[in-house]
């Protein structure tokens, strides 16, 4: 049982699985070490009351994943923007940047830096990308990060 008193969700890696009304997540397998640390990713796709959707991170997509962001998102086409709210995450993005190129993307500094193949369309460090979907979504940066 989870503290909540109720018993935990298994969720299945590498399929898109909806955990609230308009809220959806991905997890993955993210090995380090030569493999011997499976330190798990996500990424999380969100619908706005326009339809459109913003996705929250990115992970390598399988065939399967894919698909079912298709199916979602219209091939792609409602995904209104791609957040990489983490700065570590990094390694997917140029794949889901292939997959999805008419999104605006929105990173870290240290995305912006690192990524440069990827037309970011702005910094998640500037106050006024981060409030662009408020009230819907709003977005802090926690103490101690900046």
């Amino acid at each position: 049982m989870s503290a909540s008193g109720t018993a935990p969700v298994h969720v299945e890696k590498n399929e898109l699985f909806e955990v609230a009304n308009n809220f959806w997540n991905i997890r993955v397998n993210f090995k380090l070490f030569a493999g011997f640390a499976d330190l798990g990713s996500q990424m999380s796709l969100i619908r706005l009351n326009n339809g459109r959707f913003l996705v929250i991170d990115t992970v390598l997509l399988t065939d399967q994943t894919r698909a079912s962001i298709d199916q979602l998102t219209n091939n792609g086409e409602k995904i209104e923007a791609v957040l990489g709210v983490h700065p570590f995450h990094t390694i997917a993005f140029p794949a889901f940047y292939q997959a999805y190129p008419n999104a605006a993307y929105y990173g870290t500094p240290r995305h912006l830096r690192r990524l440069t193949d990827i037309p970011w369309a702005g910094s998640l460090g500037d106050c006024s990308v981060r409030s662009q979907w408020e009230p819907e979504i709003e977005m802090r940066i926690p103490a101690g990060r900046h």
